[in-house]
């Protein structure tokens, strides 16, 4: 009986080798994570005249994290959704009235492939969302003549966002990641928006 019950055991040792092999050849980026992010971020708008240029409205950093879990569909790729606000400090001014951009949120698909044990590239894809805040206090014709008007409203544009980005791993958890992107959020108070930045992430996978 006692050599029966080795030999039964030495069967399922050599079988579930070959898997165990297998698994640790594995070098896709799974599992829960979560990032602290700061972008240098650039939203335009796009003129309402018939020339169709397009303006700065500004450039600054913006602070924000992200979070995302990724499922592993092979040695080497990863797909999973994720979340990312950031709170933006961009603004302008004409000296009567006064743009401002706060929040902004991209969810979405991320893809991943791995470059090595400690490297990936991915892309991402999904739904962007971004608000701008009117405020001041001058004179506009407003259909019925100039007329002296106080402003201070809020205004979501949404839109489809995208960004690429490279990811590189520091010890058993730790990441840190080079991303550029861009969104078009349609329309905001009647101007259309686009939002463009080059960020960097300090994040932990589980």
């Amino acid at each position: 009986m006692k050599k029966v019950f080795l030999l039964a055991a030495a069967s399922v040792a050599v079988v579930s080798a070959p898997a165990h092999a297998q698994d640790s050849d594995s070098n896709a980026k799974d599992g829960f994570r979560v990032e602290l992010r700061s972008s240098y971020e650039t939203p335009t708008v796009s003129s309402v005249d018939e020339d169709g240029d397009i303006f700065k409205l500004g450039s600054a950093l913006s602070y924000g994290g992200e979070v995302g879990y990724d499922f592993a569909v092979s040695n080497n790729v990863t797909v999973g959704p994720f979340v990312t606000y950031e709170e933006s400090s961009v603004g302008g001014d004409d000296g009567d009235f006064a743009l401002n951009a706060n929040g902004f949120l991209f969810t979405g698909l991320q893809v991943g492939v791995s470059t090595s044990v400690k490297g990936q590239v991915y892309g991402k894809v999904g739904y962007a969302q971004f608000t701008e805040n009117l405020s001041g206090t001058g004179i506009i014709d407003i259909g019925t003549g100039p007329q002296n008007v106080t402003l201070d409203a809020n205004e979501t544009g949404k839109g489809v966002g995208f960004a690429i980005g490279y990811e590189h791993g520091f010890g058993q958890n730790f990441y840190g990641r080079l991303e550029g992107g861009y969104a078009d959020v349609g329309k905001i108070f009647n101007i259309n928006t686009q939002r463009r930045y080059l960020g960097v992430a300090l994040g932990v996978r589980f």
